[in-house]
């Protein structure tokens, strides 16, 4: 196996912090590192936020936050959680295209990527401009974005912009429904 796709073959999320055992499927979020070992294999560990907070060494490949599924959350709330996502970003993306602003350069760059990790797009290849194909199966629109290189922005300050307009195209819930998310 080569070694990048070593990195991303790794255990799932531990049940119980690393450092004081406190249970971590009752926390929405907490702290998840990557460390390689000395055989470049990947361990990943898990954290409560409070001791990540004390944590004075932090050595570690790769860091994100894990969210977690709540337990009694069935399968198809899960999926629905994810449709919703799916819905948002998809909507953002039409929106920010039909603008054709080289200023959303970034962020439809990178939306078409996530879109393409969601199962969303499909990527097709280059087009003869230079632009990046990608394909829409349920539409059956192919939509062209600029290539860019991935140290020509900050990718975190994209996602972020894109955080903040996501919430404008997420479906609405209904009063009934009610927003059980506690956000």
């Amino acid at each position: 196996m080569p070694l990048t796709e070593s990195y991303l073959q790794f255990k799932r999320p531990e049940r119980e912090c690393l450092l004081c055992g406190r249970l971590l499927t009752d926390i929405r979020r907490h702290p998840s590192i990557l460390k390689l070992s000395e055989k470049e294999e990947a361990i990943r560990q898990d954290f409560c936020v409070e001791c990540w907070q004390q944590m004075e060494h932090r050595e570690y490949f790769s860091f994100w936050v894990t969210r977690r599924i709540q337990e009694g959350q069935t399968a198809e709330q899960r999926k629905l959680a994810k449709a919703e996502r799916n819905e948002a970003l998809w909507a953002l993306f039409n929106a920010l295209y039909s603008r054709q602003s080289e200023e959303l350069t970034a962020q439809l760059f990178l939306l078409a990527h996530l879109l393409m990790k969601y199962r969303v797009l499909t990527y097709v290849g280059p087009a003869e401009t230079g632009e990046l194909q990608f394909f829409h199966p349920a539409t059956q629109e192919t939509y062209r974005i600029a290539d860019m290189p991935l140290d020509s922005v900050s990718f975190i300050d994209v996602k972020n912009q894109i955080d903040g307009q996501i919430h404008e195209y997420a479906p609405k819930k209904s009063e009934e429904e009610g927003d059980s998310s506690g956000e």
